[in-house]
């Protein structure tokens, strides 16, 4: 009797023993269970003490739940599982970025006209004395503005010559061109754009052109390297020159190349035509074209040739006018 009594308390005596050596047990999702004594949980893991593999951490994201041994083993007699206790898995919530605000060509502080440019600006000057007394000064600046779907364009050119001679100061070159334009995004490819233009060229007798215009762009290539615009639209010329003032109604027809070669190789070429309506055999055409190379993100080199032609100028003033300017350029606004 007493040896059978000895065999019904062994079992009971090993559930007891191994419930004091493994406390807890830990049951994963995927069906596995780790049997040893917890020594430290909280809502992201959980770290249980075995004796084969000692010291385990386990994600509270892969633990369906944590039974206690010591509970399972003194209820045993009665017939009842522990109940095994779930596991929450605290989600982890992050901080909730606000989108950031649309770009606005016309916006924050001087109603954004002081701030969001980017462009570059170049000035050059040469002096010559003895057989030759010249002097020569260029100067340039071209800014753009983005916003989200417009783009604002601003340019102005200068060159001022003058020979120096014994007896009197004779001024070959005084004029100056400027502009801006204004673009507006239809759809993916098309776009409005509406533009003024200004020149003044004292030696050639043209006190001052005012040009306003408007029409579509199409814009066919637009990539990470190249860009290309075409226009097309009409205009208004007054001209106040040495002799009769001019309106002119007039068509217009352009195209506009930016082309990367290179992070710091660029160019950007520009060719714009006026015809007369009113008279087939008037017409004139603006040209520039500028290659710029990068020594720095700030400072620059470039090359830029403008041709100006008109097929009726005024007087005995020459149709075309050639300029070609060189030097170092400052690069402002942001740097991609």
């Amino acid at each position: 009797m007493l040896k059978k009594l000895h065999w019904l308390a062994a079992p009971l005596f090993a559930a007891v023993l191994t419930s004091a050596v493994f406390p807890n047990e830990v049951k994963l999702k995927n069906g596995d269970k780790i049997s040893g004594k917890i020594i430290e949980r909280n809502d992201e893991h959980v770290i249980i003490e075995t004796d084969y593999a000692g010291k385990i951490m386990i994600s509270a994201e892969h633990i369906a739940s944590i039974a206690d041994r010591t509970e399972e083993a003194s209820a045993g007699n009665a017939g009842n599982d522990a109940k095994a206790i779930p596991v929450t898995v605290k989600e982890k919530t992050e901080p909730i970025t606000p989108p950031p605000p649309k770009a606005r060509l016309f916006g924050g502080r001087y109603i954004g006209i002081a701030e969001g440019w980017e462009g570059n600006a170049n000035i050059g000057f040469s002096y010559t004395t003895g057989n030759s007394r010249t002097s020569t000064m260029t100067t340039g600046i071209r800014a753009v503005k983005t916003g989200g779907i417009d783009k604002l364009t601003v340019y102005v050119r200068s060159q001022w010559h003058n020979d120096r001679k014994r007896t009197a100061f004779n001024t070959t070159q005084n004029a100056i061109w400027g502009g801006t334009r204004y673009d507006r995004n239809l759809n993916g490819k098309i776009f409005g754009f509406a533009s003024y233009d200004f020149e003044r060229d004292r030696p050639k007798r043209l006190n001052f052109r005012s040009v306003l215009g408007g029409g579509v762009g199409y814009r066919p290539i637009r990539n990470e390297n190249t860009e290309v615009d075409l226009l097309l639209g009409a205009a208004w010329n007054r001209t106040w020159q040495i002799g009769p003032n001019t309106d002119t109604p007039e068509g217009l027809a352009g195209a506009v190349l930016k082309h990367r070669f290179h992070e710091r190789l660029k160019l950007q070429s520009t060719f714009t035509v006026y015809q007369n309506v009113t008279d087939r055999r008037e017409f004139r055409f603006i040209f520039d074209s500028t290659f710029s190379a990068d020594i720095t993100k700030r400072i620059g080199w470039h090359i830029t040739v403008g041709d100006r032609f008109n097929n009726d100028p005024v007087g005995t003033a020459e149709k075309n006018d050639v300029l070609i300017t060189t030097g170092l350029r400052w690069n402002f606004g942001k740097k991609k």
